[in-house]
C-alpha cells in the first residue's frame, strides 16, 4: 500500500511529508525544493488487540494506540501544464504509477498561487480542479494512441498506471460511454480520462496552512462547494512529533491535545502554546486524520495481528503481539498466510480466530481487529 503526498509547488507537501514521518527532508519557502521523490513510512491509528484480549504486558502501543506502517512517497509539485512536460511535469506523474491514493495538498490561505509564487488570494479549489485535469490529460495522451482499440487493448496501454480493463469500463459506465467499438475522441475522451481518475486512485485534500489568515473562509468555502476537504497544519504536526522525540511533550500522532513533558525554554513554550490553541481550535493538528482517513475509508484497509503461539498472541520469541498488518478489507486466512510467508500459503491448513477461539477455514474473509494464528503442515 503506497500514498502519495502532491499538490503545487510551495504548499507544504514537503512539511506534511515530513510531519508524517519525522523524516528529515528539504523544505523551503520556494518552488521546487523537492526534485526527486522523498521515499518513507508513516503510520495509521488502531486500537491495539491487547485491550480486547486483556493482555497487560504488550510493548508496541502507545496508550493503547498501536501505529501501523503504510508506505509514503512525497513527489515535485505539479504545475499547470504538467502532462506537456512545465515544470517537472512528466516526472512528477511517473513518480506516482505506483501510488494507491492521493493527499493532495493546498495552501489554505491562499497566499502562494498555481506555481508556487506569491500571491495575494489565490483561491485553494483552483488547485484542486488543475491536478486531477492534469492527472486527466495525460491518461487521455496515451488513449489517444488507441483510439480505434479494443477495451482491453486500450486497458493494457494503461497497464503502468495500475488501471485494469474493470476500470475502464466503469469508467465508460459512468460517463455513458460505449467503447465497444473503440474509444472516443475529443471532449468525450476527456470525460473518460477523468472517470478514470476516480476509478483508479482516490484523491483526498488537504487544505494546509490554517494557522493563516483566510484559510478558514477559504475551508468554509470549498466545503459549501460539496468539497470533501480536511484542515490541516502540517507545520505544527511536525514540531509536536520532533518534540516528542526530544522528550518536551507527551504525544501520540492523532491525539486531540498533548501534554508537557520536559524541560522547554521560553521560545519552545511560546510555539507549544501557538500550537495547544491551534489544536484545540480544530481537534487537532489533523495530519493524522487524514492518513488515517485516505487508508481506512477511501482503500478499505483493515489491521490484523498475526500470532504464533495462539495462547499468549506471541511469536517464537514471546514478544505479544509483535505485528499489525495493514490488508484489504475481505483478504482471507489463506491470503494472509501467504503476505507472512510464501511456504505457509502452500501447506496451510486452517486459522485459529484467537479472540473468537474458533478455526476458520482458507476463504475466510477476515475483520478488523483479527488476531491470527495460522496452521500449517510441514
Amino acid at each position: 500500500m503506497l500514498v502519495g503526498v502532491v499538490g503545487a509547488p510551495n504548499k507544504g507537501k514537503s512539511t506534511f511529508f515530513a510531519a508524517a514521518t519525522a523524516a528529515e527532508v528539504q523544505i523551503a519557502n520556494y518552488p521546487f525544493t523537492t526534485i526527486s521523490p522523498n521515499k518513507g513510512v508513516t503510520y495509521v491509528r488502531a486500537e491495539c488487540a491487547h485491550l480486547s484480549l486483556g493482555i497487560q504486558n504488550c510493548s508496541r502501543c502507545m496508550n493503547g494506540t498501536r501505529l501501523v506502517p503504510v508506505n509514503i512517497v512525497d513527489v515535485a509539485g505539479l504545475v499547470p501544464g504538467a502532462h506537456e512536460g512545465k515544470g517537472l511535469g512528466n516526472k512528477f506523474l511517473d513518480d506516482l504509477r505506483q501510488a494507491d491514493a492521493l493527499i493532495q495538498v493546498v495552501d489554505a490561505s491562499g497566499k502562494t498561487d498555481l506555481y508556487g509564487n506569491p500571491a495575494a488570494d489565490q483561491d485553494p479549489l483552483e488547485e484542486v480542479k488543475f491536478l486531477k485535469e492534469e492527472f486527466a490529460w495525460w491518461i487521455c495522451q496515451i488513449l489517444e494512441r488507441k483510439k480505434h482499440a479494443s477495451s482491453k487493448e486500450a486497458a493494457q496501454s494503461l497497464s503502468g498506471l495500475k488501471i485494469t480493463e474493470a476500470m475502464l469500463a466503469n469508467a465508460a459506465r459512468r460517463c455513458g460511454l460505449d467503447i465497444s467499438s473503440g474509444l472516443p475522441a475529443g471532449t468525450d475522451l476527456f470525460r473518460l480520462a477523468e472517470a478514470l481518475v476516480d476509478e483508479r486512485m482516490p484523491i483526498v485534500v488537504a487544505y494546509n496552512k490554517m494557522d493563516l489568515p483566510g484559510a478558514e473562509k477559504n475551508l468554509q468555502k470549498a466545503k459549501e462547494r460539496g468539497l470533501e476537504a480536511f484542515p490541516c497544519c502540517a507545520a505544527a504536526e511536525f514540531a509536536l512529533r520532533k518534540a516528542a522525540m526530544r522528550g518536551i511533550v507527551q504525544y501520540t500522532p492523532g491525539d486531540s491535545t498533548f501534554s508537557i513533558k520536559g524541560a522547554a525554554d521560553e521560545r519552545q513554550m511560546e510555539a507549544l502554546d501557538w500550537i495547544f490553541a491551534l489544536m484545540k481550535k480544530n481537534g487537532g493538528t489533523g495530519v493524522q486524520q487524514i492518513i488515517d482517513y485516505v487508508v481506512y475509508r477511501k482503500l478499505m484497509a483493515i489491521v490484523v495481528y498475526p500470532v504464533e503461539d495462539e495462547h499468549k498472541c506471541t511469536n517464537h520469541k514471546g514478544e505479544v503481539l509483535p505485528d499489525a498488518l495493514l490488508v484489504p478489507q475481505g483478504t482471507t486466512a489463506r491470503q494472509l498466510a501467504a503476505l507472512i510467508h510464501t511456504e505457509l500459503a502452500s501447506s496451510f491448513i486452517c486459522a485459529i480466530d484467537v479472540k473468537r477461539k474458533v478455526r476458520i477455514g482458507a476463504e475466510h474473509a477476515l475483520r478488523n481487529g483479527d488476531v491470527i494464528k495460522v496452521v500449517a503442515g510441514r
